[in-house]
């Protein structure tokens, strides 16, 4: 599917079909663009029947009654005015792909309408993210793929005026968008497919072509280095663990992100109940982005330095597993009673966080799918943002509400601290079930440098789609990249910024 701009009149073109925008109206549907008279006329019968409201992402097809630039217009819902944002786009156009690839369109032109307060470059790249993510599908494994063909080629319509702008954004939005699906590639991956060195050979693969470099710190060294946490959690497995690291040098200062790399967790000793056992092939949604977002900002050519880091491990059962009781040590000293394996995400963290501080970045993200207490919390609509840093936290909440990826920020009170406080050891890796996703952060930010801005996304809620997952067209069910670019738009503010 090539996704072209392009500046021409709209009743010059020729397409199989063209997509008008509309709003809802109190009356009727209200265009969201500027239109030539002969296909108003064309389009008015369909929209004075009735049926159509223009709720967002409904979409009609109509057909011309006379010789016309296509052989259908796609009437597609915007929704109500006052509601419009870029996350409107995109659900929209997304519905619109769909609807598209189900009637067989070979070729579309899609007007950009200008929509303010965004510019017609903001709309290009939500339009360009939603026809790239919605025709996502993950089906290496199918014997047989039943699902129509995409658009052969699909034409953006702009004016002449901002052509060269939106050329820049729907480059950049396809950018972003094969990072995603490269995130979901892998968090999709069954862990027999994807073991620990696996995704280390994938992450360096990615690397060179995109533009970053890789070093893979296997186990044996990770013992040298006192890696406590990841070589306890792997242990259980017959495959090693070993400690991802991805470094992008485009100048400026550097950043540090931590992605948790679990390929797949059975709970370990404390194994989990079978049910949806399979779903945890997603607990390396957190690595995923981590090297996703490497792939974009290579890519993009960001001025800034990156550094993305993975500990990634297999959490099974076995005689030399990690087993409630123990004793862990870290990277930088600090020690850990095991009362859960289950909170076994944690541990691996803790070293990469750890390792992560003696770079001395400008900040530090982590994202990890770390606890079920978060998605009790939150659900699925919303990932959970723990920071000891307003400046960061709110620069994270600002770019998740502008990509539709948003954050909710809980407490870290010193109280919440001593929930995980322990007799035997420095703290324990489980505070109970009270405040389970605070408890978890407040281990976390045991690892963490002084003095640096540190943030973490709980992305349980938000890495997969679950029955409770709000719809979005440009999300099909499984995996969903969550973090790619939430952390692409925090990354382009900051760099600008310097």
């Amino acid at each position: 599917m090539k996704i072209e701009v392009i500046s021409a009149r709209l009743e010059d073109v020729k397409a199989d079909s063209v997509v008008i925008q509309l709003f809802e109206g109190t009356e009727a549907p209200e265009i969201a663009i500027t239109l030539p008279e002969s296909i108003k006329k064309e389009i008015a019968p369909s929209i004075e029947r009735g049926g159509f409201r223009a709720k967002l992402g409904q979409v009609l097809p109509t057909y011309p009654s006379s010789v016309s630039v296509a052989g259908c217009f796609m009437l597609l819902g915007l929704g109500n005015k006052q509601d419009f944002s870029l996350e409107a786009v995109r659900q929209a156009h997304g519905y619109a792909i769909i609807r598209a690839k189900e009637m067989g369109m070979r070729n579309m032109v899609i007007p950009i309408p200008s929509l303010p307060p965004y510019s017609v470059p903001e709309i290009t790249s939500s339009v360009v993210e939603a026809l790239s993510l919605a025709s996502y599908r993950f089906d290496r494994y199918k014997s047989k793929v039943e699902d129509g063909k995409q658009p052969e080629l699909i034409q953006l319509l702009v004016g002449s005026d901002v052509k060269a702008m939106c050329d820049a954004a729907a480059r950049e939005a396809a950018v972003v968008s094969e990072a995603v699906k490269l995130a979901r590639d892998i968090a999709n991956m069954p862990s027999g497919d994807l073991p620990p060195k696996k995704m280390a050979e994938v992450a360096a693969e990615v690397g060179r072509i995109s533009g970053f470099s890789t070093r893979v710190i296997e186990a044996e060294e990770l013992e040298r280095m006192g890696m406590g946490g990841i070589i306890s959690v792997g242990k259980g497995s017959s495959n090693p663990p070993v400690l991802i690291i991805m470094e992008y040098d485009g100048g400026g200062e550097t950043y540090a992100v931590v992605g948790k790399g679990v390929v797949f967790d059975s709970g370990g000793i404390s194994i989990k109940p079978s049910e949806k056992m399979e779903e945890m092939k997603y607990d390396k949604s957190g690595a995923a982005a981590v090297i996703g977002l490497m792939k974009a900002v290579a890519e993009l050519k960001l001025p800034i330095k990156l550094v993305g880091i993975v500990p990634a491990v297999e959490n099974l059962p076995s005689g030399r597993a990690l087993k409630p009781g123990d004793i862990v040590r870290f990277r930088n000293g600090k020690t850990a009673e095991i009362i859960s394996t289950d909170a076994e995400g944690r541990l691996i963290l803790a070293d990469a966080l750890a390792y992560a501080s003696e770079m001395k970045p400008k900040a530090i993200i982590d994202l990890a799918t770390l606890t079920g207490a978060c998605v009790i919390a939150l659900g699925t609509h919303a990932s959970g943002l723990f920071s000891n840093n307003d400046g960061l936290a709110e620069a994270l909440i600002k770019a998740g509400e502008k990509v539709g990826e948003r954050l909710w920020r809980l407490p870290l009170w010193k109280e919440y601290f001593e929930q995980i406080k322990s007799e035997v050891a420095d703290m324990k890796n489980v505070g109970g079930r009270p405040a389970g996703a605070i408890t978890a952060a407040a281990f976390l930010m045991n690892f963490v440098g002084d003095g640096i801005p540190w943030a973490h996304i709980d992305i349980a809620g938000t890495a997969w789609t679950q029955e409770s997952s709000p719809e979005k067209s440009y999300i099909p069910k499984g995996a969903t990249g969550v973090g790619v670019r939430l952390l692409v738009e925090f990354l382009k503010s900051r760099s600008e910024r310097s």
